[in-house]
């Protein structure tokens, strides 16, 4: 385990995230419950949650703003995390999610929902 916290790779990853504080977590928390809620429960529609996807990269480029104070950087980490975000979460539920999860859904809204999750914890808790 010592080997492995003192590795490049594990060094370079902690070096880039941070701690915030309580009330950043909650206000940033608050914001993408709000949109996976509106994307499952309020407007699931057969096309995808465009509209809340859409949202969803505004707020994280909104809170990475408020912390770097710089909108260049903000804009570039953003669109950056949306893009990672976005083909890891449809990586997951073409080929990872599907045999642990059964029923019917929509993958644009699974997909969606993954996004989210890791665009919060970008926008939360990314240098």
């Amino acid at each position: 385990m010592r080997e492995v916290s003192q590795s490049r790779v594990v060094q370079t990853v902690t070096s880039r995230l941070r701690t915030p504080t309580t009330n950043f977590i909650i206000k940033t928390s608050v914001a993408f419950v709000v949109l996976a809620a509106l994307t499952v429960v309020l407007f699931p529609t057969e096309e995808g949650p465009t509209l809340q996807v859409a949202i969803s990269l505004f707020t994280t480029i909104y809170f990475i703003y408020d912390r770097l104070k710089s909108k260049l950087r903000a804009f570039l980490y953003g669109v950056g995390t949306f893009i990672v975000s976005w083909l890891l979460g449809t990586f997951l539920m073409v080929s990872v999610i599907p045999p642990v999860l059964k029923g019917p859904r929509s993958l644009e809204v699974t997909t969606s929902l993954v996004t989210y999750t890791l665009l919060w914890v970008s926008s939360t808790y990314l240098k």
